[in-house]
């Protein structure tokens, strides 16, 4: 039997750093780290279980970032660079690995799961809270569970690992900058635990994409890669931004954060408190509406880390809505961003970006069963 192939992309990030202060090496230097360990030969990894059996996962290992980065410096252009050599390699490998800083892990695990449509095999991103060359890094579990999943589990999602858990990518944020449980998914239960099995929830897992759809299909590839570089191209063109409210935040302070940018702001995420709610003062409030109908897309996104928008449940966010606000209902952050990015990057009118937005993509919501979509 043909021993399962991952692809592993190097982007930087904690897991590869080394030195004080503290700098990633390059995808070289992280390959010559991994050959100390003993279950890696050049090529190769043999994960051994406890029943004594084993087998080999093949890798190859390329540097998807020159330079690497901290993750803190990645932009959206290296989204679309990252999905590009997925999509280029796609037919040799059962499985990929995407080896990633943790700060800005949650925003490209929730990109690559818009930015690839079609997906029938496992991307898995992963990185660790201490480098791999420490002695107390939870980098190696990290990155052999995540190799794992990516060669055995047939899981046709986006999927980040972090310490036992695989959430669905979009689903990801960070809560701690210093525990090994570093992410969690609030509104969506775990895709697989990792303990002495790794057991996945096959209720869970979305199923494979329509054989007309799949990736596993040239043309479809091809067709992917062209799309990809039309929204690179358009990426110069506008801006998403997030805006935090705060007790006491003025109409002048949101006209000149929305309004004196370049590129334009299309799209607005609005981290509102608790189920949406935001101050309801007429200036306020019209500026969002100014602001709505100058095309922009703004999103009634909580501050809450679990639960989701209800933007009828509250007189307070009554006025958001009728000044053309949208609910997020249970995106994340990071979600509802890489997502506005991804329909506006496609050139479509106001309308359709927000239509789009409520409808679930690849797992990323939970729209209330009540209410409507449009």
């Amino acid at each position: 039997m043909k021993n399962p192939r991952v692809y592993v992309l190097y982007t930087g990030g904690t897991i590869g750093m080394q030195d004080r202060p503290l700098q990633p090496m390059t995808a070289d230097e992280f390959h010559h780290v991994l050959l100390q360990f003993p279950s890696f030969r050049s090529h190769s990894l043999t994960i051994q279980s406890l029943n004594s059996e084993s087998f080999e996962i093949e890798f190859e290992l390329e540097q998807a970032v020159h330079p690497p980065i901290d993750s803190s410096s990645m932009v959206p252009h290296q989204w679309i660079e990252i999905a590009s050599l997925i999509l280029r390699n796609y037919e040799a490998y059962d499985g990929f690995v995407v080896l990633h800083g943790t700060d800005t892990m949650a925003w490209t695990s929730s990109a690559l799961s818009y930015l690839l449509q079609g997906l029938s095999k496992p991307v898995i991103l992963t990185g660790s809270q201490i480098p791999i060359v420490e002695t107390r890094s939870d980098a190696f579990r990290n990155l052999i569970t995540a190799m794992y999943l990516a060669a055995k589990s047939k899981i046709p999602e986006v999927g980040l690992f972090f310490n036992v858990h695989l959430m669905r990518g979009n689903r990801a944020v960070k809560v701690s900058t210093n525990a090994f449980n570093g992410f969690e998914s609030p509104n969506f239960p775990p895709l697989a635990v990792a303990g002495i099995d790794v057991e996945v929830d096959r209720e869970l897992v979305l199923p494979p994409p329509l054989d007309s759809d799949s990736l596993e299909h040239l043309e479809n590839r091809q067709a992917l890669i062209q799309k990809l570089q039309n929204i690179e191209k358009r990426l110069a063109e506008f801006s998403v931004v997030a805006l935090q409210l705060f007790p006491g935040i003025s109409a002048s302070m949101t006209e000149a954060f929305m309004e004196f940018r370049q590129p334009p702001v299309k799209g607005v995420i609005l981290e509102a408190f608790g189920a949406g709610n935001a101050p309801s003062g007429p200036e306020f409030l019209q500026k969002l509406t100014e602001a709505n109908a100058r095309g922009v897309t703004i999103m009634d996104n909580t501050q809450c880390l679990m639960g989701t928008v209800n933007i009828d449940a509250y007189h307070s966010a009554s006025g958001l809505k009728a000044a053309g606000v949208v609910s997020a209902y249970d995106l994340t952050p990071e979600a509802t961003m890489t997502k506005l990015i991804y329909w506006i990057g496609q050139g479509l009118e106001q309308a359709e970006v927000k239509q789009r937005m409520q409808i679930p993509l690849h797992g990323d919501l939970t729209p209330p069963r009540t209410e409507s979509l449009s």
